[in-house]
């Protein structure tokens, strides 16, 4: 009985740590998306998505930089991973433009 109550909280442990890694792709995700609408707005010559430029990139750039440490500590699921790699085509593809 005591081993399945440790499984338990290792299980529910492990959660949290899904749910902690899945909010930061998210946001990831979502300055990203921020991120090339001010670039390409910028390029236009938008002036208050180039005063947000700057931040946007340094913003995205600092939570790929953790998210790549993640995954090389293997802390991330094959479809964080997906989802990282996707997102960082958008941003290739979007500098081609």
């Amino acid at each position: 009985m005591i081993k399945n109550d440790n499984t338990i909280v290792l299980d529910l442990k492990g959660r949290k740590k899904d749910l902690k890694w899945n909010k930061l792709v998210d946001d990831y995700v979502n300055y990203v998306k921020e991120y090339i609408l001010n670039y390409k707005k910028s390029l236009k010559g938008n002036s208050i998505s180039l005063s947000k430029y700057p931040y946007m990139r340094a913003k995205s750039e600092a939570l790929g930089l953790k998210l790549d440490k993640a995954q090389e500590k293997e802390l991330l699921t094959k479809e964080q991973i997906k989802k990282i790699l996707k997102i960082k085509m958008k941003i290739v593809n979007s500098c081609c433009e």
